[in-house]
């Protein structure tokens, strides 16, 4: 274990000088996301804080907010400096980055922590949740705050998970109207194993492909279709090789903005207070702007020749309905019938 840390010590601290040095190439449809890193004010205490958010995307504007109004509202006491578009890594490098310190924060989905507290997992099952009200009513009861609580131990400080985003859709380059339409589809998931559960479950083919990878590999043909919140769909570029969107709400997604623990711990009281507010500003910007967004990217989709498809939702809540004993069965998440607990939050 300790050489796995040392190895991947030397390969973070490689990759965080490397940001100073160089671009990132954006994937196809997005923009190359510079470094934002400047020369701090002396005897300031410089914090990197990490996404895989692309120039576009509501979150990356608004995790470019929550650095900018810490670093002018800290006198000289903090820079934040923000590496968009996974320049510190994918998701699961960044996470690990955190815990060894070498990257102090991410702004990013909440449910990529459920590696480390598994009745997060819950979040991500397709159709559990009905609404985002649904999702919060589970994060604010004790099994949620629970839950939570002990990311805490695992090196991670959840600032603020109120960045509301649109619901998730699927979409592809042949119409999505059934389960029987997703047998033998290559299905482009994040790195989660749950994930891999829901669209198997669906009759999917899962292939896991990095965020910054996502619209290359549909306009190479590794993948042949996906899903995303709806936000996402024409900064990401995915209107340019998938016509067809299946909005079926399937899941309520979050972001949020986390902490190195260790990093949190450093500031004094009253500048994680001011992070906090920074942070609560941040979210209030994105959800103002995530539903306008949405409103001006429909007629872009329209303009470009996409078809929003008609669908039965419950034929796929129905063929979903067997994977949450399978889950719990499979040690999932940890508490026993949780599945059924968040059932009577409806």
């Amino acid at each position: 274990m300790k050489k796995r840390i040392g190895v991947l010590c030397s390969l973070l601290a490689a990759v965080l000088v490397m940001t100073a040095c160089t671009a990132t190439v954006a994937p196809a449809g997005g923009t190359a996301a510079a470094p934002q890193a400047s020369a701090p004010a002396a005897g300031a205490k410089v914090f990197k804080i990490g996404a895989a958010s692309v120039p576009g995307e509501v979150m990356y504007d608004a995790d470019e907010l929550f650095c900018k109004l810490v670093t002018e509202r800290s006198n000289g006491e903090l820079q934040f400096d923000f590496y968009g578009g996974e320049q510190l890594g994918s998701d699961s490098v960044m996470l690990e980055g955190m815990q060894t310190n070498l990257v102090q924060g991410v702004g990013d989905s909440i449910d990529i922590y459920a590696p480390y507290s598994a009745d997060l997992n819950i979040m991500s099952m397709a159709f559990a949740f009905e609404s985002t009200e649904h999702l919060y009513k589970y994060l604010e009861s004790d099994y949620g705050k629970e839950a939570l609580g002990k990311l805490e131990d695992q090196g991670f400080h959840i600032v603020n998970y109120h960045f509301e985003k649109n619901p998730r859709c699927f979409f592809g380059k042949k119409p999505i109207t059934s389960p029987d339409d997703m047998k033998g589809m290559k299905f482009r998931i994040p790195n989660i194993p749950i994930w891999e559960k829901n669209f198997s479950t669906l009759g999917a083919v899962p292939t896991v492909i990095a965020w910054s990878e996502y619209t290359y590999a549909l306009q190479q043909g590794v993948v042949d279709g996906g899903e995303c919140t709806y936000e996402n769909i024409v900064p990401m570029g995915f209107y340019e090789y998938c016509k067809y969107y299946t909005m079926v709400e399937y899941a309520y997604p979050l972001e949020c903005i986390c902490m190195a623990t260790e990093a949190w711990n450093s500031l004094t009281p009253e500048q994680q207070k001011l992070v906090e507010e920074c942070a609560a500003e941040a979210s209030d910007y994105f959800n103002e702007h995530v539903k306008t967004a949405w409103e001006a990217d429909k007629q872009v989709l329209l303009d470009n020749g996409c078809e929003f498809v008609e669908f039965d939702k419950n034929l796929f809540i129905d063929a979903m309905a067997p994977l949450a004993p399978k889950l719990e069965s499979e040690g999932f998440w940890d508490t026993a019938g949780l599945y059924d607990y968040v059932q009577t939050l409806r």
